[in-house]
């Protein structure tokens, strides 16, 4: 059995492979890793091989592979982006300092769609560019709605909001007036970049969303778009495959 592993900057998702058989989980991790691993590996039969794409940092990486170690006797495989793979050729001066789960979701667009506009909705919200030749055309990187929330409120001490459904419309409370306004400033900024994209690339490229706060997101979209939830894990695999 196979397992892969997406490590972001507050979650961790994970696939399990057995021939045609997948089981995929995921939680926040808090940087907690023995007590994320315990969850990851609840239940689970002997693994064989272990990857891994993560952004978690070094030393966090080290001890996540520490501890997979231990418990399977299986020592991962890490992979981090590198300046070309999968016809997919990166822009980034120093190639390794690009995102990984950004990187394999670019390979993954590409491979299964050609030029494509990437989404992912996670703590930071990042959209990419990749044109019909594989060459990634460069990004952006904002605050996501968690990270927006969290500066507006530690920096206004008297603005209080309660947990609601955020919609692309006028707020009738506090709560409800920087819910929506943050998403309806998160959903101008992807539009707009969507628009100008389209003007370079072919205007039939698909747009791919991903990311913890893609539903959120995307009910206020008015472009066409595939939500692709496994997108990081979708791309790992095949990178895993090509090595193995």
């Amino acid at each position: 059995m196979k397992l892969f592993v997406d490590v972001g900057n507050t979650a961790m998702k994970w696939r399990f492979r057995h021939g045609e058989k997948v089981e995929q989980g995921g939680c926040r991790h808090g940087r907690d890793w023995p007590a994320v691993v315990d969850v990851l590996l609840q239940g689970s039969d002997q693994v064989d091989a272990i990857w891994i794409a993560s952004v978690a940092g070094p030393s966090a990486d080290t001890e996540i592979a520490g501890l997979l170690a231990d418990r399977t006797g299986v020592t991962p495989c890490f992979y981090y982006s590198c300046g070309q793979d999968f016809g997919v050729q990166n822009c980034y001066p120093e190639p390794r300092k690009l995102g990984v789960d950004r990187w394999v979701a670019m390979i993954e667009g590409h491979q299964r769609f050609g030029a494509s506009i990437i989404i992912d909705c996670g703590s930071a919200l990042t959209i990419d560019a990749v044109n019909e030749k594989g060459e990634f055309l460069g990004g952006y990187i904002v605050p996501g709605l968690g990270m927006l929330r969290t500066a507006l409120l530690r920096d206004t001490s008297d603005v209080h909001i309660e947990p609601a459904t955020a919609r692309p419309a006028l707020g009738r409370s506090t709560g409800e007036c920087v819910h929506n306004g943050l998403l309806r400033m998160s959903v101008a900024f992807v539009t707009e970049v969507v628009v100008e994209l389209r003007q370079v690339l072919e205007d039939t490229c698909k747009v791919l969303v991903t990311g913890g706060d893609a539903p959120k997101l995307t009910g206020a979209f008015q472009f066409e778009f595939l939500h692709m939830p496994d997108l990081v894990l979708d791309g790992l695999e095949r990178v895993a495959d090509r090595q193995q």
